[in-house]
């Protein structure tokens, strides 16, 4: 049998993020500008970045403009080797972009243009490119052509390709009846609790259990600083010295139910938390590939998303495998 050419392929919106640091951020008022940090995003963008950076080889399937944007989105991608060769060029469109303010208590407004992302046809899908990885990312665009091409997408893929679907707000936007399809092919699926509400009109536990009932096969839901553990959380009694912390991730699957203790994995001063959600997927899904255990997988993606923590926007603090593992080692053994 014939390898996957591909670790990972990603396929979803191409950005560039213009992140305001403020002191807070405001629904009426003013602020002044603390710091700005302008560099390639996207969600799943992001994640293909972060795993390439820590040593697989990634692909990228997506769209971009004709402006200086798209040169900022090509060479970020080639700084860690991520494959940029069925990323089409949109002639007279702008590249997508992300305006951001982000505060120090982790309170963030992003707006989001599309541009380029919009115009993501049937046509730009190489699907035998997509289906030479051994796992695929996928994430929203903007606009309603592209989620139809993703179902095209996933029809095309071999039954050995791992999915894995982060759920962010323009998704969850839509509600689950247009994931449907998605969602019932996924291997994994990241969310936050926020954004699962959203997607399924429902609270948890319940929330979750609806991604499993259609034919998700693990659920991995974060929570930021920390949800205080609750009797429907985990399968079996947690341990002694982490009953009272609280859960800053939960794996939930048809046999087993997990939540991993809000234990510090960041180094030095909170600067940024955007991205940091997309970095903990790759930690989570780098782990997955090695065949780490579920609880492993949360362990390291909780620990890559405390590097991301640490500098402005998202890719810049990222980690490599020796940092990753070094600091993992430090925090969890």
């Amino acid at each position: 049998m014939t390898m996957p050419a591909f670790d990972v392929i990603g396929l979803g919106a191409l950005n560039v993020d213009r992140i305001y640091s403020v002191p807070q951020v405001v629904t009426d008022g003013a602020q002044m500008i603390d710091e700005v940090a302008v560099d390639a995003g996207g969600c799943s963008a992001n994640t293909a970045y972060a795993l390439a950076k820590l040593g697989l080889h990634c692909g990228f399937l997506g769209a971009v403009g004709d402006d200086a944007d798209a040169q900022i989105v090509l060479r970020s991608f080639d700084e860690v080797g991520v494959d940029t060769g069925r990323i089409v060029r949109k002639a007279e469109v702008v590249t997508g972009s992300v305006l951001a303010f982000a505060d120090e208590e982790g309170n963030r407004a992003m707006y989001a243009e599309p541009g380029a992302n919009a115009l993501f046809e049937p046509e730009d899908l190489d699907a035998a490119y997509l289906a030479d990885a051994r796992l695929v990312l996928f994430s929203s665009f903007g606009g309603n052509i592209p989620l139809a091409v993703q179902r095209s997408a996933v029809e095309a893929l071999p039954p050995s390709a791992a999915i894995v679907l982060s759920i962010d707000s323009l998704l969850a936007h839509g509600g689950l009846d247009a994931l449907a399809e998605l969602v019932s092919r996924c291997t994994i699926i990241f969310a936050n609790a926020d954004e699962l509400r959203e997607l399924t009109g429902l609270e948890l536990p319940t929330a979750a259990e609806a991604l499993l009932d259609l034919g998700c096969q693990t659920v991995v839901l974060t929570f930021g600083r920390g949800l205080a553990r609750r009797p429907w959380m985990e399968t079996e009694e947690a341990a002694e010295e982490r009953r009272e912390l609280p859960i800053v991730c939960w794996l939930l699957s048809r046999d087993s139910r997990w939540g991993l203790p809000a234990l510090p994995t960041h180094e030095g001063p909170v600067v940024d938390a955007t991205g940091a959600g997309d970095a903990f997927a790759a930690g989570f899904s780098w782990g997955f590939l090695a065949g780490e255990p579920l609880s492993r997988c949360a362990s390291l993606g909780h620990v890559a998303a405390g590097f991301c923590l640490a500098s402005m926007g998202c890719r810049a603090g990222l980690p490599t495998r020796e940092a990753l593992l070094a600091r993992h080692g430090r925090h969890f053994g």
